[in-house]
């Protein structure tokens, strides 16, 4: 019971910050269309100019905030310089530029830091909590809290402040925001911007809880599922998908995998099963398409790509 509690609580941690990653996906696919498979780029941007800014000196806070304001400029200078000219162009082939850009920006990186694993210097205090039996660090626990906050915020500042509501209306219907005098070029950019500054935020994030490298780019592939789990046009979904896919890898990797490596130690002789918890989101992809191709909030109708 307390290892599963253990568990429960590291995969809310975790899951907070894919919900982070997904808000920003789903943002950008209610605005343009278009899914992001550069978010995992932004996350791995985000979490590097973190750590040059945190290696030269600054304070933590200051060093997360700055590589956001970073990021939201990188992300609204992606939608001007490289998306608006292709506004007439076919979906897929938007998504391909994207996948481009995570492809250039993991190149990038790599030239730069290097293939290996870099200790990310300590944002949060040293430490850990024990309660009930429960051991978990400051970083979890941070990194949880801060990531399940923003993700309440952000759905807050859509559904409350003048802003969001633009940025609303003009994903629901852009011809209907023009008419009423919504400059939804603006919004499309302010949407990519703020997108791309979670993502970083999230990077940062993953950075402090499990070491830095250019594989954090792949956090973007885990994310998608996760969208596709909530609905590609709910902003709850993402956040709700994000904590459960967080809480279901958290159990197989600590649960279910060690299990099923004992019965097949003892029946076969196969002793490693790798890391399930790796597959559970695109098996769990698999089974929304098959079952609910809409995902959890999403409206039935809504468009396939």
């Amino acid at each position: 019971m307390t290892l599963a509690l253990q568990l429960a609580v590291a995969g809310l941690a975790t899951g907070s910050v894919y919900a982070l990653i997904a808000l920003g996906i789903v943002l950008i696919y209610k605005c343009s269309g278009v899914v992001n498979f550069a978010q995992g780029a932004y996350a791995m941007l985000g979490a590097y100019a973190s750590y040059v800014l945190l290696r030269a000196g600054l304070p933590a806070v200051l060093a997360v905030l700055a590589s956001m304001g970073v990021m939201a400029g990188i992300g609204a200078l992606t939608e001007r310089l490289v998306l608006r000219p292709m506004l007439k162009a076919p979906v897929v082939a938007v998504m391909m530029v994207t996948l481009g850009l995570l492809i250039c920006a993991r190149a990038a990186c790599l030239a730069v830091f290097g293939p290996d694993q870099i200790a990310f210097p300590p944002v949060f205090p040293a430490g850990a909590v024990s309660a009930g039996g429960i051991f978990i660090t400051y970083n979890y626990i941070a990194a949880g809290i801060l990531a399940a906050a923003l993700s309440l915020g952000f759905l807050l500042f859509y559904a409350a402040t003048p802003m969001g509501l633009m940025q609303r209306c003009a994903a629901d219907n852009s011809r209907a925001a023009l008419a009423i005098g919504i400059h939804v070029s603006n919004q499309v950019s302010a949407a990519w911007a703020m997108s791309a500054a979670l993502a970083g935020l999230a990077g940062t994030l993953l950075a402090t809880l499990n070491g830095l490298s250019i594989g954090l780019a792949d956090i973007g592939m885990v994310a998608f599922p996760v969208v596709v789990v909530g609905g590609l046009s709910s902003l709850e979904g993402a956040l709700v998908a994000g904590l459960v896919l967080g809480v279901l890898q958290s159990f197989t990797d600590g649960l279910l995998t060690p299990a099923l490596e004992d019965v097949l130690r003892a029946n076969t002789g196969i002793y490693s099963v790798g890391a399930l918890q790796q597959v559970l989101p695109y098996a769990l992809l698999v089974l929304m398409l098959l079952l609910r191709p809409q995902g959890l909030f999403g409206r039935r109708g809504a468009e396939r790509i």
